[in-house]
């Protein structure tokens, strides 16, 4: 068996690209990354927040045990990495959830008007590494407690 060089397939790949540029074919529409809002709701209906205590999947279980932690202290900034810490959860874990729960608000519920269920400030000293701080509405602390007590949405 004989093998070609690989110089030998160039005129053939040159006419397999010619032939696909004559092709008439839509373009992929690209993905727009979805903005915050400018002013996102300082609380979610209960009805929003129901789903988030249905979840199966660890990090689903993760994103509760942090929305909890958020709720029993309101108004309060938590450091990502004190939540670990609290949660007894490596960082990467808590980190994984947070992503999750922002994939789930952009997936499945009206996150231009609504926002994240949670507040989010980027905090740097000078001199310092940045840091994620989260915190809870007391009103959204009240209605999120509610739900995971079973209190029916209003």
């Amino acid at each position: 068996m004989r093998h070609r060089r690989p110089a030998a397939y160039v005129p053939h790949i040159a006419q397999l690209i010619q032939d696909l540029d004559r092709q008439q074919r839509p373009l992929p529409a690209l993905e727009r990354r979805t903005k915050p809002p400018k002013h996102p709701a300082e609380t979610w209906p209960a009805a929003e927040l129901q789903p988030f205590t249905q979840g199966k999947t660890r990090t689903h279980k993760t994103m509760i045990l942090v929305l909890d932690l958020l709720a029993r202290r309101p108004e309060h900034w938590h450091p990502v990495t004190g939540l670990a810490e609290a949660l007894h959860l490596p960082l990467d874990k808590v980190v994984g959830a947070l992503g999750g729960l922002t994939r789930v608000v952009k997936a499945h519920h009206d996150y231009h008007t609504l926002g994240l269920p949670i507040r989010r400030l980027i905090h740097r000293e000078p001199g310092d590494a940045k840091q994620v701080l989260l915190s809870m509405g007391s009103e959204q602390a009240r209605r999120w407690n509610a739900v995971r007590r079973g209190i029916p949405p209003q």
